[in-house]
């Protein structure tokens, strides 16, 4: 399935003391936010249906994610982890610009808006952005994924 989310938005400015709204290039929106996607995290199917089994509902939560080429594995915020109550499978060492240390990992589900998902390993740290989620690699991997700078869009073709 291919799927293309382009990039553009509105700013409102102030021009001779007036507030007026300019367009934003596609281009620059992208530079500097990132490729930002809606997503949908999850329990991973196996304990969504052990919940429904046992008569409780399965939580889930819309948030944005941050396509990050340069992550090994994707990353929840530790706020999804406790809201979800997922369930901890151990930890994961993680290498920033910073540091290195170990951080929670869970099994999870990301629901992507075109309506596939993956059942992924995630580890919970805290992130700075406007995002809750990355998408690293381990998600990348299953995808031929195109950022077009140039335009200002992205295709993800799953």
């Amino acid at each position: 399935m291919i799927n293309t989310f382009g990039f553009g938005a509105h700013q409102q400015v102030e021009k001779d003391g007036k507030k007026i709204i300019i367009p934003v290039s596609p281009q620059i929106v992208l530079q500097n936010g990132g490729p930002i996607i809606p997503i949908v995290i999850t329990h991973p199917r196996s304990v969504a249906e052990r919940l429904i089994k046992d008569g409780k509902q399965v939580q889930a939560i819309q948030c944005r994610a941050l396509i990050d080429t340069g992550a090994f594995g994707s990353v929840i915020t530790p706020v999804i982890a406790q809201q979800l109550n997922l369930v901890q499978t151990g930890f994961q060492k993680v290498t920033s610009v910073n540091n290195e240390e170990d951080q929670p990992a869970f099994f999870s589900r990301i629901q992507f808006g075109w309506g596939k998902g993956k059942d992924v390993q995630v580890v919970s740290c805290p992130l700075r952005g406007p995002f809750d989620c990355l998408i690293g690699r381990d998600i990348l991997v299953h995808w031929n994924f195109t950022y077009n700078g140039k335009d200002g869009y992205i295709i993800i073709c799953d």
